[in-house]
């Protein structure tokens, strides 16, 4: 059994991978979370503290009282999947959408502090395709900033409805940011709940999960804040793996792997790298990695998409 590869040689192999335009960024929560807005346990904890007086009416001779879980306490998938679920029926499709938007807004949020955010947009230059389970509009906000021009992809009809810029006498197609669970900007493409989320249990049900593994098969991904827990990746990396087509990936732990970590990862063909960061969410060392990355890639193979 392998320990946890040395970040040097992490970086090699990454930037060999970036040239060749084999790589695939899949973001995550934890991206975002540097910009203060709320991990997805965060969000389920609000949502259930809308739940309570909800239930009370409801259920008022309940012989036990769902709590909603503290700041601190440790909130099982079935409760991140099943708060949802319960607002959504109890509370009413509107009044989710509108709690998640205001949870999510980024409308006070300047791109150019996000310095994470900028190093995802110029190693995008050298990667076919962005992916993110993230709802908010962060990444395409900061694109918008450093003047590159991107298409959100969140639903079959944005595969139908491609977007095109003159470049050189010739049409180059935007830049493509796959919302994996939807965008908030048009709350159907939204996957928040248990029933969200087995819907998605085949890889026909879902074009964005399909156009995911055409991309991702014979690829590797790096992997942003991103922890590998929902239900829809892990489906779909389980069909991969027994397709035997599953895909190399680098997870960016932000801390120090344990035995058990690395042995688990390793069978999803999964490598973390230890990064041993001083702050988990605004870590200097996740800065430095990518960093260090896309200066290398710039320098040796120019700063815009070939």
């Amino acid at each position: 059994m392998r320990g946890a590869p040395d970040i040097r040689e992490v970086q090699d192999h990454l930037f060999d991978r970036l040239a060749q335009g084999q790589l695939l960024l899949l973001v995550g929560a934890g991206a975002s979370r540097w910009a203060g807005l709320p991990s997805w346990r965060e969000a389920v904890v609000a949502l259930a503290r809308d739940l309570v007086p909800v239930l009370r009416e409801r259920l008022p001779d309940a012989p036990a009282r769902f709590s909603p879980p503290g700041p601190d306490d440790p909130v099982a998938l079935e409760t991140l999947l099943r708060v949802p679920e319960a607002h959504r029926a109890l509370c009413g499709e509107a009044r989710l959408v509108e709690r998640l938007a205001g949870l999510f807004d980024t409308s006070r949020i300047d791109p150019a502090a996000l310095p994470l955010h900028r190093l995802l947009v110029r190693l995008a230059a050298f990667v076919p395709a962005l992916y993110t389970t993230n709802f908010d509009d962060l990444l395409e906000r900061t694109f918008a900033w450093a003047g590159r021009a991107c298409q959100v992809v969140a639903a079959a009809d944005d595969l139908q409805r491609w977007r095109l810029d003159p470049a050189g006498g010739r049409f180059v197609s935007r830049f493509p940011v796959y919302k994996l669970h939807g965008t908030l900007d048009r709350p159907a493409t939204l996957v928040v709940s248990e029933t969200d989320f087995q819907r998605r249990a085949s890889l026909a049900a879902n074009a964005i999960d399909l156009r995911f593994c055409s991309d991702a098969v014979g690829r590797e991904l790096l992997l942003v804040g991103y922890g590998f827990n929902d239900p829809n990746l892990r489906w779909i990396w389980t069909k991969l793996r027994d397709l035997e087509v599953l895909p190399v990936a680098w997870f960016l732990e932000l801390g120090t792997s344990t035995d058990l970590d690395l042995a688990t990862f390793e069978l999803d063909r999964i490598a973390r790298v230890d990064l041993r960061a001083s702050d988990p969410v605004h870590p200097p060392e996740l800065l430095a990695f990518l960093g260090a990355l896309a200066d290398r890639c710039e320098a040796a193979l120019g700063p815009f998409p070939r």
